[in-house]
């Protein structure tokens, strides 16, 4: 039984609760993180369908302005590195490093691409005083580095990655709502 996971059933009040359990330096003990994952993960595809709403009530100015529309694929995109970053935690029995590095990976993509996102909306600057806001309260490069931080840091088999990687899912949800809100209650007319 070396190396594989066994799964057990654990009776509780409520209903059976399956739980895997691998061995500490193969996988991620899924009891622990599971419920985080659903929670960010759930967070994440909500808000991301809120911000589709909020972007369709203004679209007529949002959509003449290159500036708005990179803000809200940021904002897009923070929600969707959330949900992503969820599906990762929630692959069963996924060894430390191997969620470590798609964890880098993904910071490099969304990174860049965020990024790339960034200095579109730089170059044609709209009539919205709200654009400098979006640019200020977007946390872009913070997530980024935290990701990459904590994929690292499970790369290198050190378990506490997965503590670090709170860090960017808080600030990727907390920019995105206040990016979100900003789009849908500060553009003028």
């Amino acid at each position: 039984m070396s190396g594989q996971a066994r799964a057990r059933v654990v009776f509780s009040r409520q209903e059976p609760v399956r739980s895997w359990s691998c061995r500490a330096d193969k996988g991620i003990r899924l009891k622990a993180w599971d419920t985080f994952a659903e929670i960010c993960g759930g967070a994440a595809a909500t808000l991301a369908g809120l911000l589709f709403v909020a972007v369709s009530i203004r679209i007529a100015f949002i959509a003449r302005s290159q500036e708005l529309r990179n803000r809200a694929a940021q904002t897009l995109s923070l929600f969707g590195i959330v949900l992503i970053v969820s599906v990762l935690i929630a692959i069963p029995g996924q060894p430390y490093r191997t969620l470590g590095a798609e964890l880098v990976v993904l910071a490099v993509i969304a990174g860049t691409g965020l990024h790339i996102l960034d200095r579109r909306a730089k170059g044609e600057r709209s009539d919205q005083a709200i654009g400098p806001v979006l640019e200020a309260v977007t946390p872009i490069t913070v997530t980024s580095l935290l990701l990459l931080a904590a994929g690292t840091v499970l790369v290198f088999g050190v378990h506490a990655g997965l503590y670090v990687l709170v860090g960017p899912v808080i600030v990727a949800i907390a920019g995105g709502v206040t990016s979100a809100w900003l789009l849908l209650t500060k553009i003028t007319e």
